[in-house]
């Protein structure tokens, strides 16, 4: 289940701005402590007065006096790159641009007030940067205009909420923005928050983890040596161990993220052992006589071995022995219509005709199914497989040997073996393939009782050798599979399903002994495999036990004969969809 673990890894930048208040080595100095501080960037401002403002502006002369030339950005931007530092910067402008495309920065920000700025927009192409754009005070006919240019380029760019006032107001956060922005540009952008709040009121770490709950990735905050000297946006910039404690808290925040969609973390796994119930008799019940809803109680048992069943799954069976009150309801105690379905078709690309091929005068597929009868636990037999014309051989070994068949679907196989069970009381089913034809009887049955020991809704040998296993299945997880499953085109695989929800539903694979857990290789799939199982089945007859042989008759053979590696190539399996629509599980 380690693939479900997701983790948001926020990114926060550090933003310089105009803190540096035109000193050159305040910028390096902070841009440093900010890095040390365990922001994963530190983000400057490059601008110009000529480009930023008409010359008539009121502030032309601050941005002018304040702003670096372009050999002091040189040399900062290279001083701090070689201390391996991931630098952004807000370009104001064409020239702007140019200097930090020229020092290969790491991304690029455009401002709010750029968005419509198509000379500058059109500059951007490199689609491996980091794009930022802006949103405060933007509207949404703006914001669209840059994301469709930098779309048609192959950037996503990432969308970044919140502005500037000094402080911004609690109420002006309006985070919930975040979420009306992914409605409207969706996975056309990703998605940020750029924090203004006062940095003197507690709110302003909390805004920032809200904000990631609600989808940003990258957060921004502004930093200052010291907020008393009341420099420039001192109103909402963190000192340099306020920063170290805000990363620490945004880290935290993002452990808090980690996902395990359909599974559970080991502690939730040990809660739910602790606390689920399962079913108990409420009083004593004879052999034969049909269980009732009155009959039972839920209680938590002192141990997890059973696991929690479906009441419906209960109610109606017959008991096969007498119960005392108290007891805890297990199925093997019921009466369970056990069908084995063999899936089976001629066509194959590998070995075509691997069910009719004959080994010491019989098919495979009749091998098997001689094998299957003698478990004890088996209440049927369905050969399964598809309405093509070439798959009527197949029936007609069905038919030799007096054991049910369906034709139906050729490519989806779990709608195959559904519809073969439709007219059937079928409760369990153990699903065989036609590969697989040394089965052994005795642990198909040791497998069914542990199945309905241990109330589980799939369970399987897996450990013997290959093509000697079955898997066991309830009807009911059957029919959930296939109702959910987006695409059941790729059910040939079934075991897939199940481990990607194996928390989802009761599920566990037979203990085996040690001696008999193998690496063999004993699936048909290639005409090598046919050969192997041919010799080894040929040396059974030749002891008068064709059908009658056992696991350590296989394993002493593949010893024996070392035709069976362990490094045997697994056979390569398509890449199989395996997702569920889980909202249908309330329709």
């Amino acid at each position: 289940m380690g693939k479900n673990q997701l983790i948001k890894n926020t990114e926060v930048i550090a933003e310089i701005a105009n803190s540096h208040q035109g000193s050159v080595n305040s910028a390096f100095k902070l841009a440093e402590a900010s890095f040390k501080s365990g922001a994963d960037a530190i983000k400057f401002q490059i601008y110009f007065a000529d480009e930023m403002l008409s010359k008539d502006h009121p502030r032309f002369s601050h941005f002018k006096n304040q702003s670096f030339s372009e050999n002091t950005w040189n040399n900062l931007i290279q001083k701090l790159k070689r201390k391996k530092i991931k630098i952004y910067c807000d370009v104001f402008g064409v020239k702007a641009f140019k200097i930090a495309k020229k020092n290969n920065v790491d991304g690029y920000k455009i401002h709010s007030s750029d968005l419509n700025n198509i000379h500058l927009l059109n500059l951007i192409k490199d689609p491996r940067k980091k794009i930022f754009i802006s949103s405060g005070g933007s509207t949404l006919s703006e914001i669209a205009f840059a994301v469709k240019i930098l779309n048609k380029k192959r950037i996503k760019p990432i969308l970044l909420h919140g502005f500037q006032s000094y402080p911004t107001k609690i109420e002006n956060s309006n985070l919930r923005k975040i979420q009306f922005f992914k409605n409207i540009f969706g996975d056309n952008c990703e998605y940020g928050y750029q924090d203004h709040i006062s940095a003197d009121n507690q709110f302003n770490y909390i805004s920032p983890l809200i904000a990631i709950g609600l989808g940003a990735k990258y957060i921004e905050k502004h930093v200052t040596f010291n907020r008393d000297f009341k420099g420039v946006d001192y109103y909402s910039s963190l000192e340099p161990f306020e920063l170290k404690k805000f990363v620490k808290l945004v880290k935290d925040c993002d452990r808090s993220f980690i996902t395990k969609k359909y599974s559970f973390f080991d502690d939730e796994m040990k809660y739910r052992h602790e606390v689920k119930k399962i079913w108990y008799l409420k009083k004593k019940i004879k052999k034969n006589q049909k269980l009732k809803i009155n009959d039972l109680e839920m209680k938590r048992p002192k141990d997890n071995s059973i696991s929690p069943i479906n009441v419906e799954k209960l109610i109606g069976k017959k008991l096969l022995t007498d119960l005392k009150a108290e007891t805890p309801i297990k199925r093997s105690y019921l009466k369970n219509h056990v069908t084995a379905i063999i899936v089976a078709r001629t066509k194959s690309k590998r070995l075509p005709n691997k069910a009719l091929k004959k080994i010491c005068g019989i098919s495979t597929l009749e091998h098997l199914i001689t094998r299957i009868k003698k478990a004890k636990k088996i209440d049927e037999i369905i050969v399964c497989t598809t309405s093509k014309n070439e798959d009527l051989k197949i029936v007609n070994i069905a038919k030799k040997n007096k054991v049910g068949f369906f034709r139906g679907e050729n490519n989806d196989v779990l709608k195959r073996m559904l519809d073969s069970i439709k007219k059937s009381k079928t409760d369990i089913v153990v699903r065989i393939t036609g590969d697989d034809i040394l089965i052994d009887p005795k642990y198909l049955d040791l497998n069914l009782n542990f199945h309905c020991e241990k109330n589980l809704e799939y369970s399987n040998n897996k450990g013997l050798p290959s093509g000697c296993e079955v898997e066991i299945f309830d009807r009911d997880l059957l029919e959930k599979i296939f109702y959910l499953a987006k695409d059941t085109s790729g059910t040939e695989y079934l075991t897939f399903y199940i481990e990607k929800y194996q928390n989802q539903f009761n599920t566990s694979s037979l203990p085996l002994p040690k001696n008999l857990k193998s690496k063999i290789r004993l699936t048909i799939d290639n005409k090598n495999d046919f050969k192997n199982v041919k010799k080894f089945l040929e040396e059974m007859k030749n002891k008068d036990r064709l059908f009658d042989y056992n696991l350590k008759d296989i394993i002493n053979f593949s010893k024996k004969n070392k035709i069976f590696s362990n490094k045997t190539k697994k056979q390569k399996i398509e890449i199989v969809d395996t997702e569920f629509n889980w909202r249908k599980i309330i329709l």
